[in-house]
């Protein structure tokens, strides 16, 4: 959805409405893992999914994160879709940090960090965004975590009804009223003094939970 200029803020008011309205309609069928959900709300913390399922972890963002009162952050492109997301996102009260791997990305690194120690917030992480390529995660996000100490917890997510966007990550919609499966994980921790080696074997380890928790999920909905 390229929007740009004038259009943006009709866009981002339709946008933020039916994200809203959907979201709402979602139904919880199983929530596997709820105690490792639990450390999320512990802040700092990142709870972690593939970007393609970005639409679908509002129903946690929006049901668990934001009432529990912690300061919520996501990281967001410079692209015009990232300038959408941004707008929703900061009219739901979740603080937005702009950049990429490409564009503002050591800015962006240093933002999230201060985000997690300072603000002790949650991180909606997306390991392979904001920009792909889909489902390989980035180191950036393993150097976060042994740099401010704050867990990564994995999570997978599915729905019985969806649709998939033209984007890069194919993202997921939900149809309305929907039923939504989380599968989530064991933490994974990281020491500020870990080798480049022990960030690698990370990086690999929670690419294949996030592949593993995804495929966890869909078979709760059957």
């Amino acid at each position: 959805m390229k929007v740009r200029g004038a259009a943006l803020p009709a866009a981002a008011v339709a946008v933020r409405l039916l994200a809203a309205t959907l979201t709402a309609s979602y139904r919880l069928h199983r929530l596997e893992g709820a105690g490792h959900l639990d450390r999320v709300l512990d802040p700092p913390a990142m709870l972690a999914c593939w970007h393609e399922q970005l639409a679908l972890s509002l129903l946690l963002v929006r049901r668990r994160l934001l009432p529990a009162g912690g300061p919520v952050s996501i990281l967001s492109s410079h692209s015009a879709d990232g300038e959408l997301a941004a707008r929703v996102a900061r009219a739901w009260g979740i603080r937005v940090t702009r950049g990429s791997a490409s564009r503002g990305g050591r800015a962006a690194a240093l933002t999230l960090y201060r985000e997690l120690v300072k603000h002790r917030s949650t991180l909606l992480l997306m390991p392979d965004g904001p920009r792909g390529p889909a489902h390989a995660p980035k180191a950036g996000s393993i150097v976060l975590a042994a740099m401010s100490g704050a867990p990564i917890v994995p999570a997978g997510l599915a729905a019985s009804r969806s649709l998939r966007l033209k984007s890069w990550d194919r993202m997921i919609v939900g149809a309305p009223c929907t039923r939504v499966a989380v599968a989530v994980g064991e933490p994974i921790v990281l020491d500020r003094r870990s080798t480049d080696g022990q960030r690698e074997a990370a990086r690999l380890e929670l690419g294949a939970r996030l592949d593993d928790l995804t495929a966890r999920a869909g078979r709760l909905l059957s």
